[in-house]
């Protein structure tokens, strides 16, 4: 598993571009609502992929930064910030700075920016799925645990040390990857919804709680894993904003996030089982069980999220 950043660069690059031109494409749809003209259009879907470039390295850098602040400060933060390893870098804040890209693009070409959001739902989603498929360059970054059985990739990937010998690890992005594009096949669906980017933001985010769990190398303190819990509190958020939403609307859509709470507090506990702090009996459930059950709970999470919309459109 080399590194090997010229194609990662090539890839992101390519990936970034050709979701622009899709979102050039999704905002002239009849049904995007105000359809600009071409040359606004154009100008958005530019100033988008400038913009995003520009946010999503400095959020990606910003976001690592808070998480280890003390650390990156005893190490010397000026060295930090000129460095762009990939190893140095929150995913999920290079995602948060390319949708403030969006957000602020459409401000400054007076575009509605709740509109923009929604036609940049799908594109965004293929890009998360892109980035995820481009760790494939970055080594380990991107795997899970070693595996006693080989597997042919995109099941595993392989290290060589020895010929005879090769060791093989779980590749968690190609499984992010393919969840990520199935989001976008979602969101793509919902286009018309004007709840379309929030519902995405909610799914990329439920389908990382799992997968942050497979990757070996992750954001932590102990076993608690940073991008994990700001996943988990991103969508429960989102499931209370629903519950609130619904409140002042008389509609009872505080379900989802008593289910998100409910959910929360099981997925802790298969945490603490992953991490062998607590066991039922001397040899307690098998990973895979206990990511099933966690699987399980996600779908959950993700019923309750539609019940709620449901509720809040009927």
């Amino acid at each position: 598993m080399e590194v090997n950043l010229t194609a990662y660069l090539l890839f992101m690059t390519g990936g970034a571009v050709l979701c622009a031109v899709l979102l050039f494409f999704a905002i002239r749809r009849k049904d995007a609502g105000g359809q600009p003209a071409v040359s606004k259009a154009a100008a958005f879907s530019a100033l988008t992929l400038g913009l995003g470039i520009v946010l999503g390295l400095l959020g990606a850098k910003l976001l690592y930064f808070l998480f280890r602040c003390s650390y990156i400060i005893t190490q010397g933060a000026g060295k930090f910030f000129l460095s762009l390893k990939p190893e140095e870098l929150s995913y999920y804040g290079g995602a948060a700075g390319v949708c403030l890209a969006c957000f602020l693009s459409a401000k400054i070409l007076g575009l509605a920016p709740e509109k923009m959001l929604n036609a940049f739902a799908a594109p965004a989603a293929l890009m998360a799925a892109l980035a995820r498929f481009a760790e494939y360059w970055l080594g380990a970054l991107g795997t899970g645990n070693y595996m006693e059985e080989a597997l042919p990739f995109p099941f595993a990937v392989s290290e060589v040390w020895n010929p005879d010998f090769p060791e093989y690890y779980l590749a968690v992005f190609m499984l992010e990857g393919i969840l990520s594009l199935r989001i976008a096949l979602f969101a793509f669906g919902v286009r018309k919804e004007r709840n379309c980017f929030l519902r995405t933001v909610f799914y990329l985010c439920l389908i990382q709680i799992l997968c942050e769990s497979l990757r070996d190398q992750s954001i932590r303190w102990l076993f608690v894993r940073y991008e994990q819990l700001l996943c988990y509190l991103i969508a429960e958020g989102i499931l209370v904003y629903l519950a609130v939403r619904g409140h002042r609307e008389g509609k009872r859509t505080w379900g989802a996030a008593a289910v998100g709470l409910l959910v929360a507090a099981l997925v802790i506990l298969i945490e603490f089982m992953l991490d062998g702090k607590i066991t039922l009996g001397e040899i307690g459930l098998p990973r895979i069980a206990l990511y099933g059950i966690m699987t399980v709970l996600l779908f959950e999470m993700s019923a309750a999220e539609r019940r709620a919309w449901r509720r809040l459109e009927a």
